[in-house]
């Protein structure tokens, strides 16, 4: 992700994550041909993905969560807005220089 968000790769890393049920898998055959199918998309890491190609159209200040007590959920809506805000911090730097040598 952070190489794509650098330029450094023009595909952006496969987040989906396949299942398939009642035969083998991986075989010659195409995972569209196969009897049952699973995709499975973390949204973190559709969010991240987004996030760092400028497709992300919501702030994450905006996140309405608010659990009694603090829990798992709580720490992982705290770091994604860190990494959103290092992520708005990183794109009012100017582009690196590649360094000679």
């Amino acid at each position: 992700l952070i190489l794509f968000q650098k330029g450094q790769t023009t595909t952006p890393p496969p987040f989906e994550i396949f299942f398939c049920f009642g035969e083998e898998w991986p075989d010659q055959k195409p995972k569209e041909k196969k009897l049952i199918t699973v995709q499975v998309v973390p949204v973190v890491a559709r969010l991240l993905l987004e996030m760092f190609s400028g497709e992300l159209s919501w702030s994450a200040d905006s996140i309405p969560l608010q659990i009694s007590h603090p829990d798992l959920k709580d720490k992982m809506v705290e770091q994604f807005k860190e990494l959103h805000q290092l992520w708005q911090n990183q794109q009012q730097m100017p582009p690196a220089q590649p360094e000679l040598g």
